[in-house]
């Protein structure tokens, strides 16, 4: 049984670390995974609002987490700690994770991650994260979820299942070069 609720500061570095071992767009992004999660752990620690972090736990172990971007709330990484893995490096890894963060619209929340731990099953912890997703979205009067998604990945078919279309699919060499995939999906689900 999965139990969803709002982040927490103790479960920030287990989040970060979930993040990881489900992004290798992170891993590329960041080059060193080491300093990548010294600079999300110290983000997400540095943050006032969990408004919008959703963990997914069995038990005490994060199972799952999902990052939403809403208007209401203002979140954005710093610059300056990217330096951390030097001024080149830093500049390029915050700009790159900026190519698929979306600003969400008045009415709409935007999925900014979503992760499920690799050993679990994707549709059993990701249903329980979505039902959440959706019921965060209505609670707030959205009228619009989206997330961008490589093509090839189990959580689109999650998506689908939920009532999510395929609104546009990016086929990107700058994509591939810099995280691996070239084909993504952005996808929408309208809410009422």
């Amino acid at each position: 049984m999965f139990v969803v609720k709002q982040m927490e500061k103790n479960d920030v570095k287990e989040c970060v670390k979930l993040l990881f071992l489900c992004s290798d767009e992170l891993k590329t992004v960041f080059e060193d995974e080491y300093i990548g999660k010294e600079i999300l752990e110290k983000y997400y620690k540095s943050l006032e609002s969990y408004e919008g972090l959703l963990v997914a736990k069995a038990g005490e172990r994060v199972a799952g987490f999902a990052e939403l971007n809403v208007k209401e709330v203002k979140r954005k990484l710093p610059f300056k700690d990217f330096f951390m893995l030097g001024f080149t490096r830093g500049l390029k890894a915050r700009l790159l994770l900026d190519f698929f963060d979306k600003k969400a619209k008045k009415n709409e929340v935007y999925i900014r991650h979503f992760c499920v731990h690799p050993k679990l099953n994707v549709y059993d912890v990701g249903r329980v994260l979505l039902n959440e997703i959706i019921d965060f979205a209505s609670e707030r009067r959205k009228e619009v979820i989206s997330v961008w998604l490589p093509v090839e990945s189990d959580v689109v078919d999650l998506c689908l299942e939920f009532g999510f279309k395929i609104k546009r699919m990016l086929e990107s060499s700058f994509a591939e070069k810099y995280f691996g995939k070239k084909y993504y999906y952005l996808l929408e689900l309208r809410l009422g």
